[in-house]
């Protein structure tokens, strides 16, 4: 992970661009404690390492871990992504679109919340989410109006970031696996 790190650093150097202030790991720590969950090791060492939000997927920019909103339990979309949910289980591993009232085997909408942290918005209520609990933890997912999916092909934090700063900018599709 160090190398990838440090490629993505590299990247950003490139593009003559910087991050938020990384947080330090009393920081991280802190929030962990707070919210009472170990976030995924990739981001961890994301935004303790590169920088704590900024440039980057989603098309909004990355949002900041506020270890601030944690002692109040809830992060600034509440209604999206509540803090207090975020040990409960994200118990989804598959496309679901409910738009034309499909049933899901693997959970319900009220499910949706668990287990995750915003990462930020593509606009249009398109919002990605990192997964902290549950089977697709580590996995960047889209939570919007319609449907949830995860990122396509699925993948970590760090590396759906790194292909992001290689161009590939398309995370969407309609993979069952």
């Amino acid at each position: 992970m160090d190398q990838q790190l440090r490629r993505i650093q590299e990247k950003l150097k490139d593009r003559m661009t910087s991050m938020n202030p990384r947080l330090n790991v009393e920081e991280l720590c802190q929030f962990e404690r707070n919210c009472r969950v170990s976030l995924p090791e990739d981001y961890r060492e994301f935004i303790t390492h590169v920088g704590n939000g900024g440039i980057g997927p989603p098309a909004y920019g990355l949002n900041a871990l506020d270890i601030s909103r944690s002692l109040a339990g809830l992060n600034r979309h509440a209604s999206s992504s509540d803090l207090h949910r975020i040990t409960e289980p994200f118990p989804f591993t598959k496309l679901w679109i409910w738009d034309n009232d499909q049933v899901s085997p693997e959970g319900t909408r009220d499910q949706i919340g668990n287990g995750s942290i915003l990462l930020g918005t593509d606009g249009c209520g398109m919002d990605w989410h990192l997964i902290v609990t549950g089977p697709d933890r580590g996995v960047p997912w889209m939570i919007a109006g319609e449907g949830i999916q995860p990122v396509c092909p699925k993948r970590n934090f760090i590396q759906w970031y790194e292909d992001w700063l290689d161009g590939l900018d398309s995370f969407y599709g309609y993979s069952e696996s």
